[in-house]
């Protein structure tokens, strides 16, 4: 089948839903389907690039690491009715935004399924960059406009349980399907973890505790320089490493220097892929504090590295960490250190959760999902077009 991807948020920004459209795109086609994305053009980006499709964008002055696709101009106009050229199949909207209402609406036009990816918890993200409006304003509009958004589609895919339960509360129709995103374990088969402690100075005797991902308000990083205060006594070898950028990058290191913690944080910005996945390895453990994670894709990651976790229980985490690989604890300073310090103190328990890590690495494998999603395609083109798949 011909698989077409529109997403607000794509490459070169580096966040989860880019992670997700780029594993499942992978798959894909390695199973021998086409797929052409959607998304919003970047300055920066002069090249062509092979199957995907870029629209003319607008820069975001409350989050300039983003476009907003321009529905309003010609070259956007000009590609929408050149799209039955691409002889579609179905259509899949990442964000529910420029684009994905704009190829809700053409896949109707083009009689063809539309099914939605539900990836982000926007009434949590409100505060953040949406600061100005009313707190009591923002369940009830994020609700209003989901439900909108959604009932365009025929069919929602949402990555966690709780997701589900939220959505059900907004008033959405349409039929709802957990599917998370999978993880692509081939680049955690042939891991140098020692190799990477090593280029980053770490001792045998240290403990490296890895924080992955974007640097941004709303995955609580600070908390986490926290817990390491509260781990000064009992893991004083204990050293944190935050990897990646995001805008909050700058008060992050503040807060870092705020509570004098010195070479305790250690920040590395985005990594290659072999340093990514070695980094993974390297760790003893991955913490996540944030409690706005749909799946958190950095805890299948770690744990496709042999890597346990040790995450705030909120949300898609709960799901992750349901069938072991490491522990789900309250957002508390306490909780959370106690729990870190367990995972660095019991050598069993430790050994346990890294076997589990592994078996839970093989079911939330990337071509896993990925078939699993197929399947959910199929049916809807076959209920849609009568088999044509």
């Amino acid at each position: 089948m011909h698989i077409g991807l529109a997403t607000d948020t794509y490459l070169p920004r580096v966040n989860g839903v880019m992670k997700s459209i780029l594993t499942f795109a992978e798959q894909f086609r390695l199973l021998g389907h086409k797929v052409t994305i959607f998304a919003p053009a970047f300055p920066e980006l002069k090249n062509p690039e092979e199957d995907v499709w870029r629209f003319p964008s607008l820069y975001l002055f409350f989050n300039p690491e983003d476009r907003l696709p321009n529905p309003l101009a010609l070259q956007t106009r000009q590609q929408l009715a050149r799209l039955h050229e691409l002889k579609l199949d179905i259509i899949h909207t990442q964000t529910p935004f420029t684009l994905g209402l704009l190829m809700a609406w053409r896949a109707r036009r083009l009689q063809i399924p539309s099914v939605h990816t539900y990836h982000t918890l926007f009434e949590a993200y409100m505060p953040h960059y949406f600061p100005v409006l009313p707190r009591v304003m923002h369940k009830p509009l994020v609700a209003w406009y989901s439900r909108k958004f959604c009932n365009l589609h025929d069919q929602i895919i949402v990555p966690s349980w709780a997701i589900k339960e939220i959505l059900s509360g907004y008033g959405i129709k349409k039929p709802v399907k957990v599917l998370p995103t999978g993880t692509d374990i081939r680049p955690f088969q042939s891991v140098d973890g020692a190799r990477m402690r090593q280029q980053l100075g770490f001792g045998q005797d240290e403990k490296m505790l890895l924080c992955m991902g974007r640097v941004a308000g709303e995955k609580n990083i600070p908390f986490l320089f926290d817990v390491l205060k509260r781990l000064e006594k009992s893991q004083p070898k204990a050293r944190l490493v935050v990897a990646g950028q995001g805008p909050a990058l700058q008060s992050v290191k503040a807060e870092a220097g705020a509570r004098k913690l010195g070479a305790k944080v250690v920040f590395l910005g985005l990594l290659n892929r072999r340093d990514w996945a070695d980094l993974y390895a390297a760790a003893d453990l991955q913490l996540l504090a944030s409690t706005t994670e749909t799946q958190g894709l950095v805890l299948t990651e770690a744990m496709a590295a042999g890597t346990p976790c040790v995450a705030v229980n909120a949300l898609g985490v709960q799901d992750v960490l349901a069938g072991g690989g490491g522990l789900a604890v309250p957002l508390a300073v306490d909780a959370f250190g106690a729990a870190v310090d367990r995972m660095l103190s019991d050598k069993d328990l430790y050994s346990q959760k890294v076997k589990e890590a592994a078996q839970q690495a093989q079911v939330w494998s990337a071509e896993n999902k990925a078939k699993e999603m197929l399947d959910t395609y199929g049916g809807l083109i076959h209920s849609k077009h009568g088999g044509r798949a």
